[in-house]
């Protein structure tokens, strides 16, 4: 899961720097923009967020830009690094930046890359060189070959383009006026940039953008469902954003009414306080709330100055994290009933540190409720639990995930509510029941069951043809 965002139509490069800034939640390893001078592109990229990258005081009339969460490759440790594993990436006449996670680019492509945002580059480059620069054909081609998610904005002979893939797995939305179009991951983007939301690309659709808002529409690839990643709506996104004619807030808000539900049938003591797990769990806790007539309370504060703990790339950094991520209102908690909501539970290091803090603190009962099913299951297409080792729910039961954590009651969504809540049933749910919708992710999955995991490899960088 990346960020990216896509400008046609003179605009200042630091004010491109701010509209990359509200999708630093969607990558915090590294950042980058690109633009065009005359006929070169250049670039400037950085080491965590976006506000380091280095811009002159001038505006460009093409630029890219693409914060950085690695699900191929490793992190970025050095300045070095910047150069092969961070978009965006020019390769001849063809500049793009990408959201998503390619799992067969070994076997379309003996070279090695880093990163899948370049192989993508490349192989778009290399059918259009083929096909005379018709650029409908290469992602035809593209198409055909590549497995995986994928939603691109890039340049083309002056031309911006947006593509989604034919399942249409990760966001991509665009709105034009008289003076520029903006390709962006997320809606914040465009309502930033002064552009009015237009809709999402289609799944499959490639759009071309002149000059003055002008736009061809091309199908590429249809699929008959669609797989829209659920996380996106209860973790990834901003609940600002609209995704899908969803506002995200709106579906976080009804996760919570129906876990609520879920709560009543338990027949649980009546908890003093609902308190949220900042940030992402706010709408569901204010839900949650409402529905049960219980006061909320925000007794967890946010540490502001650190970034995601889930996106982090190794358990120590993700441990480290955990401890200082939180503050706590002490005298809020000694003898109180308090129903915990987060978003999800995948590792269980935060939920665990958590239930454990508010005891020491003298809760009487603490409640953990979670608007995200059980994930049991790797996800292959952009978000980094590459193997089932990383997620608790692979291997503990909800009883045993609760005995881990330490709770008196563990409150998970069921599926069903889940996709209620959301509101569009052509999701992509693989990271709860193992139905993976693309060929590739089932041979994987093929020969995790035949050869087992490795550790310190993710599942689809491996070769099972040894």
């Amino acid at each position: 899961m990346c960020g990216v965002i896509g400008i046609l139509g003179s605009y200042p490069l630091r004010m491109s720097r701010e509209l990359l800034l509200l999708l630093a939640h969607r990558g915090q390893d590294a950042a980058g923009l690109l633009w065009i001078e005359g006929d070169r592109a250049i670039d400037g990229k950085s080491i965590g967020s976006p506000s380091l990258i280095r811009l002159p005081d001038t505006s460009s009339n093409q630029i890219l830009g693409s914060t950085r969460y690695p699900t191929s490759g490793k992190r970025v440790a050095s300045e070095e690094d910047l150069n092969t594993f961070v978009g965006p990436f020019k390769v001849n006449a063809i500049t793009l930046t990408h959201n998503g996670n390619i799992t067969n680019m070994a076997s379309v492509s003996e070279k090695q890359f880093d990163c899948d945002g370049e192989f993508l580059a490349e192989r778009l480059s290399f059918h259009l060189e083929n096909n005379s620069g018709d650029l409908p054909e290469a992602f035809r081609k593209l198409e055909a070959e590549v497995d995986g998610s994928y939603s691109l904005a890039g340049f083309y002979n002056g031309l911006l383009f947006a593509y989604r893939d034919s399942h249409g797995f990760k966001p991509l939305v665009f709105g034009r006026s008289s003076e520029r179009t903006i390709v962006a991951s997320e809606s914040t983007v465009l309502d930033m940039g002064g552009v009015p939301l237009e809709r999402d690309v289609y799944p499959g659709e490639l759009l071309v953008f002149g000059n003055g808002g002008k736009m061809e529409s091309y199908s590429i690839s249809q699929n008959a469902n669609h797989s829209h990643c659920f996380f996106e709506y209860v973790y990834f996104a901003h609940p600002a954003a609209t995704i899908e004619n969803q506002l995200v807030y709106d579906v976080r808000f009804r996760l919570g009414r129906a876990l609520a539900q879920t709560f009543k049938k338990l027949h649980l003591d009546k908890p003093d306080y609902v308190v949220p797990v900042p940030d992402t769990s706010r709408p569901a806790a204010q839900a949650m709330a409402e529905t049960l007539d219980v006061p909320i309370r925000e007794i967890i504060l946010k540490n502001r100055y650190l970034g995601r703990t889930f996106i982090v790339r190794t358990q120590e950094e993700r441990d480290a994290m955990a401890r200082s991520k939180y503050i706590y209102l002490d005298g809020k908690i000694r003898g109180k009933n308090i129903l915990v909501v987060d978003d999800s539970i995948v590792r269980g290091t935060t939920a665990k540190m958590i239930v454990a803090d508010l005891r020491k603190r003298g809760a009487a009962k603490v409640y953990f409720a979670v608007t995200c099913p059980p994930q049991a299951h790797p996800c292959y297409y952009g978000i980094d639990i590459s193997t089932d080792r990383e997620l608790i729910a692979s291997t503990s039961s909800v009883n045993s995930i609760a005995e881990y954590i330490e709770t008196d009651a563990l409150i998970y969504q069921e599926e069903h509510t889940l996709e209620n809540s959301i509101g569009i049933k052509d999701l992509c749910l693989a990271c709860l029941d193992g139905d993976y919708p693309t060929e590739h992710a089932r041979s994987i999955r093929k020969g995790i069951q035949q050869q087992g995991s490795k550790p310190n490899e993710r599942d689809y960088e491996r070769d099972f043809s040894q």
